[in-house]
């Protein structure tokens, strides 16, 4: 089923979120119509404030490269609950967006390389050390969980220079959307 993005403006995606005290039905449900909602919205991950769940979960697919230097998508991974550390000394700027900043891409720094530690929907605890964009998009999601928006990461100059449309985002579109 496809859920709801809430977009900049919304109080959820400020806030931090808590964690999930149990992998139920209805968690493992949230997870796949997060997994669909992100697939049709053509997203690589999804946080469950983005939907209105004050939870500590999201969803992504990894960019996979092929022989020939093209991409393409994983499987949808699940993470539960999920810790960030041991983030590399070494950092890059790389271009983001957010489906809840629709039409808005920003230069942010991120580490190159973060270790990731989450639950899966079977309740196994997994641990993955990844570099590059994969690790980006994780830092990203997580941000979410967090209350964290990519803009809140840019420079202040880009920041004043996004700010009408950011404001043009609060003015023109309510605060939730069906996709």
């Amino acid at each position: 089923m496809l859920l709801q993005i809430y977009f900049y403006g919304h109080p959820i995606l400020r806030k931090k979120c808590k964690s999930v005290e149990k992998i139920t039905d209805e968690i493992r449900k949230l997870a796949s119509d997060m997994i669909e909602t992100m697939d049709k919205s053509n997203g690589i991950g999804l946080a469950a404030p983005q939907v209105g769940k004050e939870l500590r979960l999201f969803v992504l697919r990894n960019y996979i490269p092929d022989a020939e230097g093209k991409l393409t998508l994983s499987e949808p991974h699940v993470f539960i609950n999920p810790k960030l550390f041991s983030p590399s000394a070494e950092m890059v700027e790389e271009e983001e967006g957010c489906l809840s900043v629709p039409g808005i891409k920003c230069f942010v720094t991120r580490p190159v390389r973060i270790t990731i530690e989450a639950t899966d929907l079977e309740g196994n605890l997994f641990r993955e050390e990844l570099e590059g964009y994969n690790a980006r998009v994780r830092m990203h999601e997580n941000d979410h969980i967090n209350g964290t928006l990519f803009i809140d990461r840019i420079d202040e100059k880009t920041r004043r220079e996004i700010e009408p449309a950011l404001r043009a985002l609060k003015k023109n579109l309510k605060s939730s959307s069906i996709i």
